[in-house]
């Protein structure tokens, strides 16, 4: 009786070690919880979020007028002669005067004007005068030079309303002339207007009209 009991206990005992443990919910799931998220979904490639570099096209200063740099034989022989385009007075263009400005180059001068506006075409005759005498009213205009090279222009327009003003007709450059001592350029006056470009003495000059923007463009020889 004493061996079947010890027997039963014994029976009772391993049972009990080898029954299996169960996990705890904790250790069961640890698993998958680290894999939910792929860190590729995290992150965005470098080359989808980073915006393209950008920098200023050097291109752009390409636009300004080239006119101050022309080489002096690429453009018609200096004259003291009287001169004028093929066309002059052509009347039906439509452009207005909008600045001037003088440049010095070193054998020769040159005042730029520039105009508003691309219909039709403009025409010119340029020639030395005793004085500057303003077209309509043929008043002497009050102005600095001992000559006076003078060039009208055919193919201009009054200004409009909103266009006019009280303040004077901007003229920049005149110190980086030697021999341009004033400018002047009157209004419009029955489709024509008038350059006067005050000098020290009679210098050859030459007159071309250039596009983009539309400009005459007259170069004093020094």
């Amino acid at each position: 009786m004493a061996l079947a009991l010890t027997t039963i206990l014994a029976g009772c005992s391993s049972s009990t070690e080898d029954e299996p443990t169960s996990l705890s919910p904790e250790e069961g799931t640890s698993g998958p919880e680290e894999t939910t998220t792929p860190d590729e979904e995290t992150t965005t490639p470098a080359e989808e979020t980073s915006e393209p570099e950008t920098t200023e096209p050097a291109e752009d200063k390409t636009d300004e007028p080239t006119d101050e740099a022309t080489d002096e034989d690429s453009g018609p022989a200096f004259t003291l002669d009287a001169t004028q385009s093929s066309n002059f007075p052509n009347l039906l263009g439509q452009f207005l005067a909008t600045s001037a400005r003088v440049g010095g180059h070193d054998t020769y001068d040159r005042v730029v004007i520039e105009y508003d506006g691309t219909e039709g075409e403009l025409n010119w005759s340029a020639n030395y005068e005793d004085a500057p005498i303003q077209d309509g009213s043929g008043f002497e205009v009050d102005m600095a030079g001992e000559e006076f090279l003078t060039i009208w222009v055919s193919g201009v327009r009054y200004p409009t309303e909103e266009e006019m003003t009280d303040a004077e007709f901007p003229i920049t450059g005149l110190d980086q002339s030697s021999i341009i001592e004033d400018v002047v350029v009157d209004g419009p006056f029955e489709g024509m207007h008038t350059i006067f470009i005050g000098t020290d003495a009679q210098h050859p000059y030459r007159v071309q009209v250039f596009d983009n923007p539309t400009r005459i463009v007259v170069d004093i020889e020094k």
